[in-house]
């Protein structure tokens, strides 16, 4: 049985590791809050953009840019995967990781050029074997409009290039503080269809039109990605940390249980041995 001091240093330690979680938690919570109210503001204004985009270059339906083109089937395709720069945000991480396995494995792996964001993307990919294109580190879950716009110039000139076929996203749909949907969607090309049929006076021209508005779209289409993806991580991380701080409690309450179990019998046998003392020098 172990000593009062061993528990004692158990619950001590127990006790720091509970103030760290909880400061974890706290700070996550934080901000979970504010880039969550970055999220919800810019989902509609995204939805609108892209059922007009869709709308008009279904109306368009010839002389589209170069943004609608087919690919050939034997063309590389680039996968832009969003992971964590940092671990302690429970399944996060493995649950995007593990999409874009499944997507690498329906899809010749050859083909595929990754483009990493977060250091747990490259470190899970390096040395795979896999063709990694670019990789982007210390973004820490922080969104900034400069690395939005350089990312949306990067896979847009892959595709326009012709050095890809088509472009992928892999990244975590925030639903709600406890669920979070890996998702891998097509970016590239963007295939015409009607949304919802609708009469636009187009000035001058819808080709015109379409030329200012896709560049506008795309850079709005990877910043919801971005902030999609980043309030699913500090969702997950406020999760973890909550769990964390929750076990430590109930492990907390158990230490001081045996730690008063250990001090009662070392005093129930103190008694014993001089009540068995005293019995023998009075015999």
């Amino acid at each position: 049985m172990p000593s009062i001091k061993q528990i004692k240093n158990r619950i001590r330690s127990v006790e720091n590791t509970k103030k760290v979680t909880g400061a974890m938690q706290m700070i996550s919570v934080a901000k979970l809050n504010r880039i969550q109210d970055q999220l919800l503001v810019l989902r509609p204004y995204a939805l609108r953009l892209e059922n007009l985009m869709y709308n008009l270059a279904g109306l368009a339906q010839e002389n589209l840019s170069g943004y609608f083109k087919t690919g050939s089937l034997q063309a590389p395709i680039a996968l832009c995967l969003i992971a964590s720069d940092s671990g302690l945000c429970g399944m996060y991480n493995q649950n995007i990781l593990r999409t874009a396995g499944e997507f690498l494995e329906k899809n010749n792996p050859k083909r595929i050029k990754l483009i990493l964001i977060g250091a747990k993307a490259l470190s899970y990919f390096r040395g795979s074997g896999h063709e990694i294109s670019n990789s982007y580190l210390g973004l820490n879950a922080k969104f900034k409009q400069d690395f939005c716009d350089k990312i949306t110039l990067e896979l847009s000139h892959l595709f326009l290039s012709g050095q890809v076929g088509a472009v992928h996203l892999a990244y975590t749909v925030f639903e709600n503080s406890l669920a979070q949907k890996p998702v891998i969607e097509q970016l590239l090309s963007i295939q015409p269809r009607i949304i919802k049929p609708l009469e636009y006076i187009a000035e001058p021209d819808l080709k015109s039109i379409l030329e200012d508005l896709i560049p506008r779209y795309l850079k709005i289409k990877l910043q919801l990605v971005l902030l999609e993806s980043f309030t699913s991580e500090h969702a997950a991380r406020t999760v973890s940390m909550k769990t964390a701080t929750d076990n430590a409690k109930d492990l907390l309450e158990g230490l001081v249980l045996f730690r008063n179990k250990v001090r009662q019998a070392g005093i129930t046998q103190d008694i014993l041995e001089i009540t068995s003392s005293a019995e023998a020098l009075r015999g």
